[in-house]
């Protein structure tokens, strides 16, 4: 029987609340920076534990099922284990180790005993810091984005880094949806791995690390296409990702390092606060980064009623700076999103381009915990003192009072705090000047960050917030696809409902069932004790096959001679596979093709061969044309451009495609005016 595609686990309610990130198994797969010393050189775990009694951790390199090391650790303890520097093949991979598969790198810690803890991996080198926060139990899952930040100019270090590390046996991971022309190094061959999509099998701990090295030449492709890309596997794994190093400022030498470790798609959220950084006007340094899982994800920032764009699954949009609440450390920003996706957020130690940092936000809730306990040596970077202090998302309805920070010297004054545009739930605060050990302590659910810098050095991390996002379990009826599916609440003990269709509301969609009418995306919202939750999204497909054609114009009126840009999608709807998908684009003679790029498949004109697609799959294809007159003697004229489909199967047609967009071309306007003279010529006869 085939169902309504479904991302799902089971809410529970309870008054003890896991704190965030804390967790009795870590696993941190390997990175790989691009040239050996220049992002990374001295590093260290930190390891930290709220618990006053002491107990051991064991740390394992790789498959080995020998401890490397044990830990005695309590919170008047904290542990720290250094791997070695530079590329020492346990923390980051040299060369020869990217691209394939590692049994001897990799570390898990783990308290048999199952105590909970910390894990905080920290680097430096001459010039550049990273921090890495591992998110315990709650970083394992099967399906991932790959993240961070389109990584500017260049740099022989310049490289973006994914590593992956398997949870069980044989577990089948692929990796798809980057840009055709992104490459990936293969042992010393940094184009070695060329294909459009990437499969690997791991066993349990085995690693493998994929690096789009940039190095001295900049392209489109190897410093963004790989953001978005999917990591899907079989098994639970983590990953870890992020550049080692990226820069902010094209044709420029200017980096540092940013790197952080995401949960899969299923714990993320729609809301997020943003805390800025020290970057000052700067505003290449300080920005959150949106990341869709769906298609059709609208962003909202600051309480707008407008989305400040629209994105499918897989694109990302950067907010500009602007948006925060001012230029001064410490503003805030509020986005939401229609659909749940993955933020990021690159901020600044200081206002230099060189010194930002990368951070994976979780998204704000009433279940966030009311303690971080602790962030062990916060200045400490591996033998390094970083300036800096720690940001903080609180309750509005906590008191201020309640709100402890303490540090190495005792309890730490805490400033007034900002309220946050768009949102009446959350206030945020900057506490600088923090040294030793910290913990910040609340009444009310808080988020906390950490930021600090030291000369051309700039670091961040996050603490807070990912084992508590609630889920809501669903369950679907009626056969599993349209026209006769329902989807309910499988325990329906809530409040109040109310169902979303591609991120709007459903008006009188109340109760804890929902029939759908057309395909789309679906969750519930629900509400208990004053808090509000949502389901993980589900998709619902019709039983018969349904192809979504749409064209756009960058552009409807140009002069000849213009150029103008079509872009084409092409979606499916139907539960099952299409196979054979050709679409069709035969250009009005008025259109000239220059040039054109696709997402998957090939495009030979007129035919663009797309091939196979599974349900919700969304492909595109970009065609560059110039417009012009074929007469003269007209002064405008209309092109209308369609395309068509073919495949194996049968299209139902279901949904109304948008296949056709029109062009008026008109005369191109002279720069340049003649005027007629009248002569008089005076012949005189003898």
């Amino acid at each position: 029987m085939k169902y309504l595609y479904l991302f799902c686990s089971f809410f529970v309610l309870s008054t003890s609340i896991v704190q965030a990130q804390l967790s009795d198994l870590h696993y941190l797969p390997p990175l790989k920076q691009g040239s050996n010393n220049q992002a990374i050189q001295q590093q260290a775990f930190y390891l930290s534990t709220p618990e006053t009694t002491a107990f051991n951790v064991n740390a394992y390199l790789g498959t080995s099922a020998t401890p490397i090391t044990t830990f005695s650790l309590s919170k008047a303890s904290p542990a720290v284990y250094n791997p070695g520097n530079s590329d020492n093949n346990i923390s980051l991979v040299s060369n020869a180790n990217t691209g394939i598969v590692l049994s001897n790198s990799g570390l898990r810690f783990e308290a048999p005993n199952g105590e909970e803890f910390y894990v905080n991996y920290r680097g430096i080198s001459g010039s550049q810091a990273a921090s890495l926060t591992s998110k315990g139990r709650a970083a394992m899952g099967t399906r991932f984005k790959w993240g961070g930040v389109p990584n500017l100019g260049t740099h022989v270090s310049k490289s973006n880094t994914v590593g992956i590390m398997a949870t069980e046996n044989n577990t089948v991971i692929t990796l798809s949806g980057y840009d055709p022309d992104c490459v990936f190094r293969l042992g010393n061959n940094a184009s070695g791995i060329t294909a459009d999509s990437y499969q690997i099998t791991l066993n349990a701990n085995q690693s493998f690390v994929f690096e789009a090295y940039m190095g001295n030449t900049f392209s489109i492709a190897q410093s963004q296409g790989w953001i978005g890309a999917s990591i899907v596997a079989d098994k639970n794994i983590v990953i870890s990702n992020g550049s080692l190093n990226y820069g902010r400022q094209e044709n420029s030498s200017n980096r540092d390092a940013g790197i952080d470790q995401p949960v899969p798609e299923n714990k993320l959220g729609k809301e997020y606060v943003f805390v800025r950084g020290n970057g000052g006007t700067n505003g290449a340094t300080e920005f959150p980064i949106i990341i869709a899982t769906q298609n059709n994800t609208e962003i909202y920032v600051n309480g707008s009623t407008t989305a400040l764009a629209t994105l499918n699954n897989g694109d990302y949009f950067e907010i500009p700076s602007t948006y925060y609440s001012s230029n001064s450390i410490g503003a805030n920003m509020f986005v939401s999103t229609s659909k749940d996706a993955y933020a990021y957020q690159c901020l600044a130690g200081s206002s230099a381009v060189y010194t930002q940092g990368l951070n994976f936000v979780a998204p704000v809730n009433c279940l966030l915990p009311d303690v971080m306990d602790n962030i062990p040596d916060i200045t400490n970077v591996a033998g390094t003192t970083l300036s800096g202090g720690v940001t903080i998302i609180a309750s509005t309805s906590t008191p201020d009072a309640n709100i402890i920070v303490t540090d190495g010297s005792g309890t730490v004054a805490l400033p007034a705090p900002s309220n946050v545009a768009g949102t009446t739930l959350w206030k945020t605060y900057y506490v600088p000047g923090l040294t030793g050990d910290v913990s910040v302590e609340s009444t009310g659910p808080i988020a906390v960050g950490f930021i600090g810098f030291n000369g051309a050095r700039g670091i961040a991390g996050y603490f807070s917030g990912f084992d508590t996002v609630p889920v809501v379990d669903l369950q679907v009826t009626g056969g599993g696809c349209l026209p006769t599916a329902e989807v309910e609440v499988v325990d329906p003990n809530f409040d109040d409902y109310q169902w979303y269709e591609n991120g709007s509301l459903i008006a009188g969609a109340n109760s804890a069932t929902y029939t759908p009418s057309s395909a789309g995306d679906y969750y519930v919202r629900v509400t208990k004790g004053g808090c509000t939750y949502d389901s993980q999204p589900l998709t619902a497909y019709y039983c018969d096959p349904d192809i979504v054609l749409n064209k756009d114009a960058d552009q409807n009126l140009v002069y000849d001679g213009d150029t103008v840009t079509f872009t084409i999608t092409v979606e499916t709807l139907g539960i099952d596979a299409v196979t054979n998908l050709v679409l069709t684009d035969v250009l009005p003679s008025g259109l000239e093709l220059i040039s054109s790029s696709v997402s998957k498949g090939s495009f030979t004109y007129p035919n663009w061969n797309v091939g196979s697609m599974d349900s919700g799959d969304l492909e595109t294809l970009t065609l560059v044309t110039k417009a012009g007159l074929e007469n003269v003697y007209v002064s405008t004229v209309d092109y209308t451009n369609t395309v068509s489909n073919t495949q194996d199967q049968t299209d139902s047609n279901t949904t109304t495609d948008d296949p056709s967009a029109t062009v008026t071309v008109n005369k191109t306007v002279p720069t340049t005016v003649i005027t007629n003279r009248k002569i008089t010529y005076r012949v005189n006869r003898n």
